[in-house]
């Protein structure tokens, strides 16, 4: 009688387990957790589990966002219940966001059944360099007339001590040409040919790593 009822117990958990609404696989800029978002209006995505009923459709969402700094404290932009079925790239309307600045997001959903999700999981992203006048950095060059048919490709190195254990270290990297990056013998990234060829005396691009645990 007791593993019957046990059993019993086990497939209702289950069940009940499975047929929870809830939201996943959310993105911003169609991207998971972003280090570098360079438009000042970023927008949110997600998907739908509707657990093992059929025929469920989004009838409302709300968003709710902060900065990692206070994670635990004030929200900056909470949308409200939005009756929409629009799960795809929804624009933030909240106060102006910081350059470099490292927030997080949330959402939960109401179907046409009336149920409500929990709220999804806390995912992050991270502001890009949003003008000019954030680039902080100053251009450095091998110190003589470059000669790009005879001469090799200059090597810049520069040794650097830290004391503290490294919380977080983003860099923002770019180039007149082709560069590769290395921190203690490392690969910064997994591409080639960075930054990419544009027009250098209209617009560069730039690349953003995280290298905090290199």
């Amino acid at each position: 009688m007791t593993k019957a009822l046990f059993t019993f117990f086990l497939c209702f958990t289950g069940l009940s387990s499975f047929a929870q609404l809830s939201v996943t696989q959310l993105r911003i800029e169609n991207q998971e957790n972003p280090i570098s978002v360079d438009f000042k209006t970023p927008h949110f995505s997600w998907q739908v589990l509707a657990g093992n009923k059929r025929n469920v459709l989004q009838s409302a969402y709300e968003i709710k966002t902060g900065a990692v700094s206070n994670i635990s404290g004030a929200i900056l932009w909470q949308s409200g219940k939005v009756t929409s079925d629009q799960s795809v790239y929804i624009a933030y309307q909240g106060p102006a966001l910081k350059t470099g600045t490292q927030y997080y997001w949330q959402v939960r959903i109401w179907d046409n059944y009336g149920r409500v999700s929990p709220w999804s999981e806390k995912v992050t992203w991270r502001m890009g360099l949003l003008t000019q006048g954030d680039w902080k950095a100053e251009w450095i060059g091998p110190g003589y007339a470059g000669d790009a048919v005879n001469k090799p490709s200059p090597m810049f190195r520069k040794t650097i001590t830290i004391a503290k254990k490294v919380k977080s270290a983003i860099a923002y990297i770019t180039s007149h040409g082709f560069y590769e990056a290395q921190i203690n013998g490392q690969k910064v990234g997994d591409a080639y040919l960075t930054p990419g060829w544009t027009s250098y005396k209209n617009r560069i691009q730039y690349q953003v790593y995280d290298v905090t645990h290199m």
